[in-house]
């Protein structure tokens, strides 16, 4: 049994490695593309493009009724007892089909409404309408994704998210350079979450007999949505909890504060999409064990993916803290540089994502759904209760609320599953990892002061990088145990490349 869930744990590390490197190149290629569009259109419509996102989210939350959270814990369950999974399949993307059609079409037909109440103006009228198709593929592609989580493709998922994001910004840049501004940006997203879907629905057709359990689906749908309608309502509260605070900055105030503040919770999302993506790729590996009722490979799996975790998410956070000034003002342009402090906030409070990863999607895993929606409704009331800090702090105080939400959440996400399985992280990593993270921080502080210039920035992060491996390396935090793992996960090359960098 050990040697099957040290493997198993191998190949999900693997997957998550494939993931981990999509962020990466994903954000590379979103960094890139983010920053020649800051420089092609005007502050407004930066804070316009934030408008349309959530214009976008909203659809996808109306037409999600919670299947996006638990279609992939359905298909590694029925994995792990060796059951069919083709009726779900088809059950839940048959359903979303239709039903994402309902709010796609109300936007477009509200577009020239929707245009005058959001935006203040009817400019935004065509560009909403192209956004309502963009909407209806937006809706569709997060379940075929799930799906593909849950039978455990980490690799295809990968490489189709690095093509989708590369054509999205190839098209989006073409646009731009066309002078089509916003009309541009909505059409690349098009282009390129068309690109997605089309890729996701090919292998999905392979795993799924569509045709032939076609005719049963219907008789799954019921049973698939009273397991998710608690996560649907979980959903409804962290879709207000994501977007009421540039909700709230879009109502009060100009399109370019908007604008500022949307730039820094992008440059801090680049930290969510790789915790996420390292959560993700646990998925098939809980899901298989809660299959096979095997609770000690999801304790190992805690213990190891939160020290893993840890030392790679710890550095990024206080290193993009320290760095937050240069980071907007080099990448994203010098108007956008007085939201240094929000994107500083936020990476302080960024520093629950060196655990969040291991945890976040047990409790779907183990079926605790109204847990789950109990969570979320309790970081929104903390948020709703901070509100104030608005008016005293301005933009700065959405970034303390949003954090505050975040550590409330670890640590009841943390106390809720340890009622079910032992909790176990690894504190010696934990504390070493952040007195070497704070040390760099804190260094690469002092250097700004000394001599700041955004275009210092990659000195920054060379000597930064210089310092937290050295201390790494000192203060012994890798083992032989971790050795053996990294070699049946990435190959003995690679790992004895990387302890020898590390220890």
């Amino acid at each position: 049994m050990e040697d099957k869930t040290e493997l198993t744990a191998a190949r999900v590390a693997t997957g998550s490695i494939y993931l981990v490197l999509q962020n990466v190149f994903s954000n590379l290629i979103g960094i890139l593309g983010f920053a020649f569009m800051a420089r092609r259109i005007t502050q407004a419509e930066m804070g316009a493009i934030a408008g349309f996102n959530l214009l976008a989210s909203l659809v996808q939350f109306i037409s999600d009724f919670g299947l996006n959270s638990s279609i992939a814990k359905h298909v590694s369950e029925s994995r792990g007892k060796g059951q069919d999974f083709s009726e779900i399949v088809t059950s839940a993307v048959s359903f979303r089909a239709v039903i994402c059609l309902v709010p796609a079409a109300i936007l477009f037909a509200m577009a020239p409404n929707i245009s005058v109440t959001v935006f203040g103006t009817d400019t935004y009228t065509f560009t909403i309408r192209l956004l309502s198709l963009d909407a209806v593929i937006l809706s569709i592609s997060p379940l075929l994704n799930g799906i593909l989580l849950g039978i455990g493709r980490l690799k295809e998922i990968a490489i189709f998210g690095i093509a989708s994001v590369s054509v999205i910004w190839l098209s989006v840049t073409a646009f731009l350079l066309a002078d089509k501004g916003t009309d541009g940006i909505v059409l690349g997203w098009i282009i390129g979450d068309g690109a997605l879907l089309i890729m996701l629905a090919l292998v999905v057709a392979r795993f799924a007999e569509f045709r032939k359990r076609l005719s049963n689906s219907a008789k799954q749908i019921p049973s698939l949505l009273k397991f998710a309608l608690p996560l649907y309502l979980a959903s409804a509260v962290s879709f207000l909890h994501a977007w009421y605070d540039k909700a709230i900055v879009l109502a009060y105030l100009p399109l370019s504060d908007l604008a500022v503040y949307n730039t820094a919770s992008m440059a801090f999302s680049v930290l969510v999409t790789i915790a996420t993506a390292l959560g993700s790729a646990l998925i098939p590996y809980y899901g298989m064990a809660h299959g096979r009722n095997d609770q000690r490979a999801i304790r190992l799996g805690i213990k190891r993916v939160s020290k893993y975790t840890i030392l790679a998410m710890f550095p990024l956070t206080l290193g993009l803290m320290a760095t937050s000034k240069p980071t907007l003002a080099l990448f994203a342009g010098q108007q956008y540089e007085t939201g240094w402090a929000v994107l500083a906030t936020l990476s302080i409070f960024g520093l629950t994502y060196g655990i969040t990863p291991a945890l976040s999607n047990l409790l779907l895993i183990y079926g605790k759904t109204k847990t789950i929606l109990v969570l979320s409704l309790t970081s929104t009331i903390l948020s709703l209760t901070l509100l104030p800090l608005i008016g005293i702090l301005g933009l700065e105080g959405l970034a303390i609320i949003r954090g505050a939400s975040l550590a409330l959440s670890l640590a009841l996400t943390a106390y809720f599953i340890n009622k079910t399985v032992k909790v176990q992280i690894d504190k010696g990593a934990l504390a070493k990892a952040l007195t070497a993270s704070a040390t760099m921080a804190t260094i690469i502080l002092i250097l700004e002061q000394i001599s700041y210039n955004k275009y210092l920035l990659p000195l920054y992060v060379l000597i930064g990088a210089t310092i937290y491996i050295t201390l790494i390396r000192t203060l012994k935090v890798l083992n032989q145990e971790d050795f053996q793992f990294l070699k049946q996960t990435i190959g003995e090359r690679a790992a004895k490349y990387i302890m020898r960098i590390l220890t």
